[in-house]
């Protein structure tokens, strides 16, 4: 893939290791991430609970606390209407339990994927109606249900819509509506569902003063797996929540995270990582609604019976090796349509076909995207409907780009990288021609994603690296881990493993490295006995003799 470096001031990355008292390569790295002043590394290194914003400010939220606050006097039951990802499920576990320590009488209920699609329904509405709930919470979810929310209205119960999804062209007719993009400076680095319902709960614990003692810390654990797996950017607020909440997550106590940890083998371990909840956790959560109903994993983070949690977590592992084999399976399927179907000079795909698994669907089509560099949609046909999912190659906006053509759709929402839709039948060929013209109306690159690279440094530039990065964790989604150009090592050895794994012992005749770097095993014979090699700053790979993991590789002498 294409390098492409961070521009960074010499000038500002000599200030800022001289005020820091850091080695000048630090300054090089913080320059390139748009640091100027030591003072802004220093609060964006201080991540305190103190330091979050009062939720009251969130657009909507004084008038759920009000209405809420009515709910609470009358007795009423709550429903909480969530989401079926590893985000709606944490929002819906987290309100819940805050709810419920409040004294609110609550129930919630999870759609099914398989059946019912994303989102709040009528018939959903009804249910809950029937089951004597009068006040509605929705969760992850609800800002572009304007019909449910109507249904809700006609049967005489207030909703409340907590979403973090970007707004449709009208808002439904909620009695309250709160979703960072309505502003008030939220919308920077927007929350996640879990972030939204979290701030809910700050909000309302403030209004109930004599509830004050209830703790809502333990649940940033909830905020934390939910943010991370929903891809929400580490800064901000979602910086400061997700940094606390994987300690509490380490350390927490209840159940269906101490049972998720062991199943996973990561009690014991100093700390949990984003990946760990990117690629262990999350997937776990996220396979009983791909594959169904999510109540396996709704419930294995509500429950208190330390039994009955090491049971979901072994039904959760389970579930999830069946995910990872339909998902394989899937795309195989689908590659083979692609070289088909779509042409090589097109800037987006559009593949359906009927009796493909709608939870999986997402997936495949996210590693579509990244193998042929184009934003990706994929649909099952049913009934005369094309629903599911789509995923964006590189910056290319696919929430911006399906807005132009949601005409064509019954139904359409989610954000920049990712997007759910029905379109009918009779308007799939439409549908296809109408998104490629939008992907050709945005500034953005066909092909492969470029590797953004912070610096260009030497063996020796790692181990001083390596002790000051630790300070600026937790790398992920707006904050990526730092990744270091090595030019001109000799490879003394080259194999790649059973797993997919390549890995190298390089040497710049002094020092030597170990690197390890994952699905480049095809890539072997691109291996010359001089290489520029990419490596990204990982202490999860120290069980591999370092912590810098490999990214890329190529001939050395291909940069000017």
């Amino acid at each position: 893939m294409p390098w492409k470096y961070r521009p960074w001031d010499p000038e500002v990355a000599r200030r800022l290791a001289l005020a820091m008292d850091k080695p000048m390569k630090y300054g090089d790295f913080l320059a390139g991430r748009g640091f100027e002043e030591a003072s802004e590394v220093q609060a964006f290194m201080s991540t305190s609970l103190k330091d979050l914003p009062d939720p009251l400010t969130m657009p909507g939220m004084e008038k759920a606390v009000a209405i809420l606050g009515e709910a609470r006097g009358e007795g009423a039951l709550v429903a909480i209407s969530g989401d079926f990802d590893v985000d709606g499920l944490t929002a819906t576990a987290l309100l819940k339990r805050a709810l419920g320590d409040f004294g609110f009488r609550v129930v919630s209920r999870i759609p099914n994927r398989i059946d019912e699609g994303y989102g709040l329904s009528p018939a959903a509405v009804g249910e809950l109606h029937d089951m004597g709930a009068t006040y509605l919470i929705t969760v992850d979810s609800g800002v572009s249900d304007a019909e449910a929310v109507l249904e809700a209205g006609r049967l005489g119960m207030k909703v409340i819509i907590t979403d973090h999804h970007h707004l449709p062209p009208s808002l439904p007719a909620a009695a309250a509506i709160i979703n960072p993009h309505l502003g008030g400076g939220w919308e920077d680095a927007p929350l996640a569902g879990v972030g939204v319902a979290f701030m809910l709960a700050g909000a309302l614990r403030r209004s109930l003063g004599e509830q004050r003692q209830v703790q809502l810390i333990d649940h940033l654990a909830l905020v934390a797996l939910g943010t991370i797996a929903d891809l929400a950017p580490l800064l901000g607020p979602n910086r400061t929540m997700v940094r606390n909440g994987l300690k509490v997550l380490l350390a927490s106590e209840w159940p269906g995270l101490a049972a998720l940890r062991r199943s996973l083998r990561l009690d014991g371990q100093p700390r949990i990582s984003v990946r760990d909840v990117g690629f262990k956790m999350g997937p776990r959560l996220n396979a009983a609604g791909r594959l169904g109903s999510a109540g396996p994993a709704l419930d294995i983070l509500m429950t208190e019976d330390p039994v009955e949690a090491s049971r979901l977590a072994r039904q959760l592992d389970a579930l999830n090796k069946v995910r990872y084999d339909t998902q394989a399976s899937l795309v195989e399927e689908a590659m083979e349509m692609l070289e088909i179907e779509c042409l090589s000079s097109s800037l987006t795909v559009v593949l359906a076909k009927e009796g493909w698994p709608k939870g999986i669907l997402g997936l495949a089509a996210s590693r579509l995207a990244e193998r042929s560099g184009k934003p990706t949609v994929m649909l099952t046909i049913q009934d005369g409907v094309a629903m599911g999912s789509g995923r964006t190659a590189g910056n290319f906006d696919l929430f911006g780009a399906l807005s132009r053509v949601r005409h064509l759709c019954l139904s359409m929402g989610g954000h920049s990288q990712a997007a759910g839709l029905k379109v009918p039948l009779e308007s799939l060929d439409g549908f296809r021609e109408a998104f490629e013209r939008a992907a050709g109306e945005q500034s953005w690159s066909l092909g492969q994603n470029d590797l953004l690279v912070d610096m260009v440094g030497s063996l020796p530039d790692l181990a001083v690296l390596a002790r000051h990065l630790p300070e600026l964790e937790p790398y992920g989604q707006g904050h990526p881990a730092p990744v270091i150009a090595i030019q001109g090592l000799n490879v003394l050895h080259a194999v790649c493993s059973r797993t997919g794994r390549v890995d190298l012992r390089l040497s710049d005749g002094l020092n030597r490295l170990n690197v390890s770097g994952f699905n480049l095993a095809s890539r072997l014979e691109e291996v010359g006995p001089v290489m520029d090699v990419a490596v990204v700053f990982d202490p999860e790979s120290s069980g591999y003799g370092n912590i810098w993991r490999l990214v890329d590789f190529r001939p050395s002498g291909q940069d000017s």
